[in-house]
């Protein structure tokens, strides 16, 4: 009799450890629930590894030169995602220090279908979000009341601690730390798949020539994520703090590589211009970083604070590099942005090597009919365009030269045009590709020398 009171104080037993987020399996554990909820449903979303073919390079699509490390996979896996599978209907709740923990995808689809104002939708969208991430927080405060807690929610929440590789402190005090750290570093990210698709769609005309330039300059083919991660291949895509353009150039910087701006035009609005600005800036920072990893990253957060930082390493005697520098960096030098920016460009460096499997709803018309030649010219003489070319150069040239902005108006000697047409030598001086590798287009100005200009 004995034996059998044993067996069942055993099974009861292994039942209540089982079920205890601190012990064995979680036996009550089921996805998120797909339930409308006014103009906002929950998306079940739990698992980290979905994409990883696609992270391993399954096809040994991208250059060796840019792996993603185990220290980088989960970032690089979370920026996949937003890139790739959310649109910018979808605002996914995660921890902005391990971004492997999502806690909630939010759909906004509906309410976005509504059609309101921009400003109306971003406010209700925002109150929405944190009427959310407030739930959130009052989870995290209860768990830390109540660490053996077996409520759906708690569980969910001790899942992706699990997940993430995070181990709960058993210090009452620690503990506090811990859950006031996760309710602070509760952060929100709309997707951007949307963008990225529009993107692919924006670049396929330029696609053969920047291919070709950044190979000829030997730089990495992969470098060309970068407009992407910037701007979304968007040549108007201008930032609150003045970048402008597919690369987002700030004026001081852009001064260094293309002509300065005036009150007529901008060329860092120009793709194939500040393209080949990019590649000069791109190998200099390499010049002087490396490395790609510091080099990509100092196109964002530039070489300054990463020289310095390297140097005060130099102690070590080892190869010091972007990982090293981010984990010996104060957030005040190196913030959410500049510790991202790196993982941000390696997904984007896979999606665009898988862009067809990925975003295989763009039509294969907007895939393949496209014409591979890319031309520079210099404008001869002050003249208007609208006066002196046929229609179908004009719209060329205003199609790909996204700086001019009135063909009504007089445009000085040395305008850069880009056009995929032939346009007429008597107006135009055309750069041949040797000039574009030598030069900065800040100086291709000096190339026309005495050419004449004739308007007839």
């Amino acid at each position: 009799m004995i034996y059998k009171y044993l067996l069942i104080s055993s099974l009861i037993l292994w039942w209540v450890t089982a079920s205890d987020p601190h012990f064995g399996t979680d036996l009550s554990w089921t996805p998120i629930p797909k339930q409308k909820q006014d103009n906002v449903r929950e998306l079940p979303w739990m698992s980290n590894d979905s994409f990883k073919d696609y992270l391993l390079d399954k096809d040994d699509r991208v250059s060796n030169r840019f792996p993603i490390t185990n220290y980088y996979y989960p970032t690089v896996n979370f920026w996949f995602l937003i890139y790739t599978q959310f649109d910018a209907s979808h605002v996914v709740i995660h921890d902005k220090t391990n971004l492997s923990m999502i806690y909630k995808v939010l759909d906004f689809s509906s309410l976005q279908a509504k059609d309101l104002p921009k400003n109306t939708l971003y406010v209700l969208q925002q109150k929405i979000s944190d009427e959310k991430i407030n739930i959130i927080k009052k989870n995290l405060h209860y768990l830390f009341e109540n660490p053996f807690s077996l409520e759906p929610e708690s569980k969910i929440i001790y899942r992706l601690l699990s997940n993430a590789g995070i181990k709960l402190p058993l210090g009452k005090l620690a503990r506090a730390a811990f859950f006031n750290n996760l309710k602070n570093n509760i952060r929100t990210q709309a997707g951007q798949r949307n963008f990225i698709r529009d993107g692919i769609i924006r670049s396929l005309p330029y696609k053969p020539f920047l291919t070709k330039y950044f190979s000829e300059h030997n730089l990495p083919p992969e470098l060309l994520a970068v407009p992407f991660l910037e701007s979304s291949f968007n040549p108007k895509a201008e930032s609150k703090v003045g970048a402008l353009g597919v690369w987002q150039f700030m004026p001081l910087i852009s001064s260094y590589y293309v002509p300065k701006k005036n009150l007529r035009y901008d060329y860092r609005s120009n793709i194939g211009v500040a393209s080949v600005a990019a590649a000069f800036l791109m190998k200099e920072n390499f010049q002087l970083m490396k490395s790609w990893d510091l080099a990509v990253t100092a196109y964002n957060s530039g070489t300054k604070h990463l020289l310095k930082t390297r140097r005060e390493l130099a102690f070590k005697k080892t190869k010091i590099d972007l990982e090293m520098i981010i984990k010996s960096s104060d957030s005040q030098h190196f913030g959410f942005a500049s510790k991202n920016f790196y993982s941000e460009f390696l997904a984007l460096v896979h999606a665009l090597a898988y862009e067809e499997e990925l975003f295989n709803d763009i039509h294969k018309d907007d895939r393949y009919n496209v014409d591979d030649e890319l031309h520079f010219y210099l404008l001869k003489c002050s003249l208007r365009l609208d006066k002196h070319l046929k229609r179908s150069h004009l719209n060329d040239i205003l199609y790909h030269s996204h700086h001019i902005k009135d063909e009504n108006k007089a445009y000085p000697r040395g305008l850069i045009v880009t056009s995929k047409e032939n346009l007429p030598l008597n107006k135009f001086l055309k750069l041949q590709f040797h000039h574009l590798l030598a030069k900065k287009p800040k100086d291709w100005a000096a190339l026309l020398g005495n050419q004449s200009c004739s308007t007839k």
